[in-house]
């Protein structure tokens, strides 16, 4: 599966990245809003990670409406720092699948992509 991960921390995004190739996915990074657009238009991904405050949390919350307008099928799923309970009181909300609060270990992510993956493969 194609993800397009958005961080603006080159560090995590290297990161990021890196660890997606090697459990499997097809990982594509950008550094902003206006790159992932531009490589979801190309790239046409069916999953995005997207670091919520990117850097702020008004653009990154602009970036999933994009993303869901030009193609409604992409899977969403949002890294925040912050309580994961106000970003579900925001309308864009309904527009992700899944919540991971940074500091949770690689693995609950790598997790989360796989049981998209599993679904997107059997719709």
């Amino acid at each position: 599966m194609k993800v397009l991960v958005a961080e603006d921390d080159p560090e995590q995004l290297s990161l990021r990245c890196m660890l997606l190739d090697q459990s499997g996915f097809d990982a594509i990074g950008a550094a902003d809003g206006p790159s992932a657009v531009d490589l979801a238009v190309a790239q046409k991904p069916e999953c995005a990670v997207i670091d919520l405050r990117l850097p702020t949390e008004e653009l990154g919350l602009r970036l999933i409406s994009e993303l869901k307008r030009m193609d409604p099928s992409i899977h969403i799923l949002v890294l925040t720092g912050s309580d994961p309970q106000n970003l579900v009181q925001k309308p864009e909300a309904e527009l992700i699948e899944e919540i991971v609060v940074k500091g949770t270990p690689t693995g609950g992510l790598i997790h989360k992509l796989k049981l998209l993956a599993g679904r997107a493969g059997s719709s």
